[in-house]
This record gives C-alpha cells, structure tokens and sequence, in this order.
C-alpha cells in the first residue's frame, strides 16, 4: 500500500525539531544528505543530538557546534568529524540497533530519512535498510528526502502505517564506493582465504581493498552465496562471473540477502527492482537463528589487530600520544563471528595483513591489544595472514600461542615469542 503522498514544501525545522530532541538519521548508503544540508543551515541555536549511525558524507559536520553526534565508530566520515568536535561511540551491536529503538532504550524524537520512489510511486529505504524504520515507529516527527537516483531494492518497502510528515524531493548520486586496488600482500592474504572457503559456502564480507581482494580470490569457486551486511562491487563480479548464484541457499532464499548496497553507478543499476537481491532489517541479516540455517556460512572480516590468544581489536589505534582513534566500530563483527558458529561447517575468519607498513611499519599480530577486545578469546575462531591460517576454535592457551606465532611476520616472531613468555601461565 503506498504512503499517501505528503506535498514536498519548504521545511519549517525549528517547527520540527525541538531544543533535547533525539533526531535519528538513516546511514550509509541511505544517508539523507540533503535534509542534513538543510538542516545545517536553518541555524538552531539550541542544543540537540544527531545519532548518524555510520555516515558516509561530510554534511553532519556543518550542524552548530552545540549539536552532539554520535556515530557506530570512525568508519566512513564519522572518523574525520570526531577530530574537530564531539561525537559519541554507540557500542550497541548491529544486530540489535533498531531492537534498540523498538524496546525504547535508543530515543528517536525526529527521524530523518533518504527514500527511493519506484515508477509506480511506491517508496522504499533506498539502498541501505538499517535501525530506521524501528526509530520511525517511535518518533514523532518523520521527515523525507526522495532521491531520484536511489535505487529501490526488493525487501524494504516504506510501510504505509509510519506517517511522513514533511517531504523534500531530491536528485544526487549516491555514495560511490572508491577501492584501493589491493597490494602483493593482500592478495596473497587473499589466496590464504579462498583456499579454506568451500564451494557453495554462503559468505559474509565487507568492504575495502582487502576484501575486494577477497571477492576477486573466490572467482573460480561455485555456487557461492552470500548472506552480507553488505553487498559491495567485487560481490556484483562474482555474481557476473557465475561464481555466486545463491542456489544452495535454503528454499526460498535463493537470492542475495544484504543490509546495504554500496558500489558505483553500474551496482546500483543490478540491484534496482532485482528480485535476484533482497534488502533486510540487521535484525534478519545479523540473526544467528537465520543463519543457522546455511550451512557452510563463513563470515570474513578484517580487524585493526588480533592478540596471540585471538582477542581481536577492531575499534581504534592507539596515538602517539596514547590516546584511543576510532577508526573502526562494534558494528556488525560479533553478530557474525558468533553466528557463524552456529551454521554447519560454518567459520568465521578473521583476516588481516601480518604488518602495515613493511619491516618498518606496525605489526597487526599482537602480544597485548592497544585498544578494546572487540572480540573475546573466547569467540576466536580462524585468524588469516598472509603467512597462512591459523585455526583457534577450541584449542588451548598454548596451542593458540603456537599457532598466531605461525602466522605472524617472521621480523616479529621473537619478540612476540617473548613477550607470551613473559605474559602466559
């Protein structure tokens, strides 16, 4: 049923949005990029909070000074904003962010929304689901932008029940993924992964030039599917080569099921009205019940860093002068590590080049994190350098010790051996 159409006129936003108001965005590749821009230059001058979730443009950073965001950590442009003013670090996992608002422990006072209009004049969220709908239901003011060129992507359409109040129509490209063609190391790194993903494995993945190097390794495979938060280019690749045809999947889900479609121009065309893809709520595609239901599920993810027992760190640098950078988040990585546990035959890797930099820059093996343990001994499962595989499920202190050491840079080796001997029972 399509939403009874709201006039689109010019927003009156100190009408709408009021001194303490929680104002909750749609992210990512769904990011209302213009009502941000507007609202920035209505010129409130009180005080009010913008959660972001994770932005990818700059428009938040033209919000009054005594505006407070918060954001799912550094990634995308939340990361460059927290350098010149205050924004907070959500630590809720994905998978719960919009249970979150259901359960009314997140407040959403305004939301603002980027929609797409298909051409029978249905809305839908556009390229990327995420908490908004669950925040919608709960505000109680919902504005909209409708961006011509937003692709709508089966599996979320606009509810006719959550009432817009306000619309502004719109027309500008969407984010466009830019990859950093991978290096020598990780495509090795690369090679090191596909080697232990079997054929007709359903994947998670995400984004960068590590896991495009990822994608691009798993070409000769077959019948591969994927189960993602995010559906990027290297997945379209795979699926043009014929590597990645979703046929083992469980009956009825035959299709690419991902939180969030961030690509070029060329992706978001494939994707558009596709039912070969299917856009979901993180509820669905951070669910440990739902993937339990694939076998061979294998989550791969990359982290800032990974201790030699497997806590891994995928949240911050430490700076010169000790102080904790988000450059990464919570997100998405416990729901799947832990979820992947829970699928037949089911891994979740960790992979992560063994240094930056060279003999001369930083090792990404670890004796003790710098930052937090975004991921419990506990929960390590597979860790991937481009020195190999190490496989810590289950296996002792020592063991685990043994094998990152296996794994780490050899300049490395000696010293993270005597540092375990220092630190280790």
């Amino acid at each position: 049923m399509q939403q009874p159409e709201v006039p689109a006129v010019p927003i009156d936003w100190r009408a709408l949005v009021r001194e303490g108001d929680q104002v909750v965005c749609s992210h990512m590749t769904s990011e209302p990029v213009m009502l941000l821009h507007s609202l920035a230059d209505a010129g409130l001058d009180f005080p009010f909070d913008v959660t972001l979730g994770v932005p990818f443009s700059p428009a938040a950073a033209a919000l009054p000074s005594q505006v407070v965001l918060t954001t799912f950590g550094g990634m995308g442009s939340a990361g460059s904003m927290a350098r010149n003013r205050t924004v907070r670090i959500s630590l809720t996992p994905y998978s719960r962010c919009g249970t979150a608002y259901a359960e009314k422990t997140e407040r959403a006072d305004v939301v603002l929304l980027s929609l797409a209009r298909d051409p029978d004049g249905e809305l839908w969220l556009g390229a990327s689901h995420g908490y908004i709908l669950e925040a919608a239901r709960s505000a109680r003011t919902v504005v909209a932008e409708i961006n011509a060129q937003s692709p709508c992507i089966l599996g979320a359409p606009w509810p006719a029940d959550i009432k817009i109040h306000a619309v502004m129509e719109t027309s500008y490209p969407l984010a466009d993924l830019q990859e950093r063609a991978p290096d020598d190391i990780e495509r090795q790194l690369a090679r090191n992964v596909a080697a232990i993903v079997g054929e007709g494995a359903c994947i998670q993945v995400g984004i960068g030039s590590t896991p495009s190097a990822m994608l691009n390794a798993l070409a000769g495979h077959r019948h591969l599917g994927l189960h993602s938060g995010m559906l990027s280019d290297g997945v379209l690749r795979l699926i043009q080569s014929g590597a990645l045809d979703n046929s083992r999947k469980p009956a009825g889900s035959h299709m690419a099921v991902t939180g969030c479609v961030y690509g070029g121009e060329a992706l978001y065309r494939f994707c558009h009205l596709n039912p070969a893809v299917q856009l979901r709520a993180p509820d669905y595609t951070h669910s440990a019940e739902v993937i339990a239901q694939h076998d061979d599920f294998v989550a791969i993810n990359s982290a800032i860093e990974v201790d030699l027992i497997g806590q891994v760190n995928a949240e911050t640098i430490a700076t010169q002068q000790g102080a904790m950078r988000y450059v990464g988040g919570v997100g998405g990585l416990n729901d799947f590590i832990r979820a992947a546990r829970h699928s037949t035959r089911g891994q979740a890797i960790v992979a992560l080049p063994s240094r930056t930099g060279g003999t001369q820059g930083r090792t990404r093996i670890v004796a003790r994190l710098s930052g937090p343990a975004t991921v419990a001994a506990s929960d390590a499962d597979v860790v991937v350098t481009e020195h190999g595989v190490a496989r810590l499920r289950d296996a002792t202190l020592d063991e685990r010790v043994r094998r990152m050491l296996a794994i780490a840079d050899p300049v490395d080796r000696e010293e993270l051996e005597r540092r375990a001997r220092e630190m280790l029972p």
